[in-house]
C-alpha cells in the first residue's frame, strides 16, 4: 500500500515536472530600464559622491575619465595607454573642477550601467 502511494506521487511528480520544463521562459530583455531623469540624477549624484570620497588626485581622475570616454568610444581592446594619456591631457587642461570631474565619471559610469551608452 505505502509503495503504491509513493509511486502515484512520485508519477505525480514528475508529470509536474514535465509540464514546469514545457512552459515557456520568460524572455529577457536588453532594453534599460525605465528610470526617470530625476532618477538618473540621483544614481549620478550618488556616484559622484562615492567617487569623490576615494581621495583620487586630480591628475587620477583626469585619466579615469579619459579611460571611460576611450573604452565607450572605441571599446576596451582598442584603447592604447597613450592614447589615454593624450586624452587625460586634454580633460586636464579643460579646467573641470574636482567635483565636475567626479561627476563626469560617475554619469559615464551610470549610464553604460543602465545600458543608455554602450562600450564601442
Amino acid at each position: 500500500m505505502i509503495k503504491q502511494l509513493l509511486e502515484i506521487n512520485l508519477i505525480k511528480w514528475l508529470e509536474q515536472l514535465n509540464e514546469h520544463r514545457k512552459a515557456e521562459p520568460e524572455k529577457l530583455t536588453t532594453e534599460p530600464e525605465e528610470t526617470s531623469n530625476v532618477e538618473l540624477k540621483e544614481m549620478i549624484n550618488a556616484a559622484a559622491y562615492f567617487v569623490s570620497q576615494n581621495e583620487l588626485s586630480y591628475n587620477e581622475l583626469c585619466w579615469m575619465l579619459a579611460e571611460k570616454q576611450l573604452i565607450i568610444q572605441k571599446g576596451y581592446d582598442n584603447v592604447s595607454e597613450d592614447d589615454i594619456r593624450k586624452k587625460a591631457e586634454e580633460v586636464f587642461r579643460s579646467s573641470c573642477t574636482y567635483d565636475e570631474l567626479c561627476w563626469l565619471i560617475s554619469e559615464l559610469k551610470t549610464l553604460t550601467e543602465k545600458k543608455f551608452l554602450e562600450i564601442g
